[in-house]
């Protein structure tokens, strides 16, 4: 009899391998944070998009009860932490260190983000 959680275990991951970032460095005192991958893509994001981005559960939590900050201009980030290879823990100069930001999400939101710029 096959285990149910067998099923589960055999799906691809949540996120494509290929997001994981050769390099992730800090800029600007903590204000953006600049990735580079494999394929040659690179890009921008800065600490506010990443804070205003969390979907932790408590700033989900915070969006639903109409809570939720619409800006966090003097964000920085102080702290980068790995997460087994899919994702990174980010901390805010705001002391928030409850975001997970898996570096899919990560690469998607350097591309929203520098789209507008691309634009103008």
């Amino acid at each position: 009899m096959d285990h149910p959680l067998a099923a589960l275990a055999a799906q691809t991951p949540p996120f494509d391998p290929a997001d994981t970032p050769d390099e992730a460095t800090l800029r600007k005192g903590g204000r953006e944070l600049a990735l580079t991958w494999r394929d040659g893509g690179s890009g921008v994001v800065g600490a506010e998009a990443m804070r205003l981005a969390c979907r932790c559960a408590w700033c989900t939590r915070a969006r639903v009860e109409d809570r939720f900050p619409s800006a966090f201009e003097a964000v920085a980030v102080t702290g980068v932490e790995p997460l087994g290879g899919y994702a990174v823990h980010l901390t805010f100069s705001d002391g928030h260190d409850r975001g997970i930001f898996p570096w899919t999400y990560l690469r998607r939101l350097a591309t929203e983000t520098a789209a507008p710029a691309r634009a103008a």
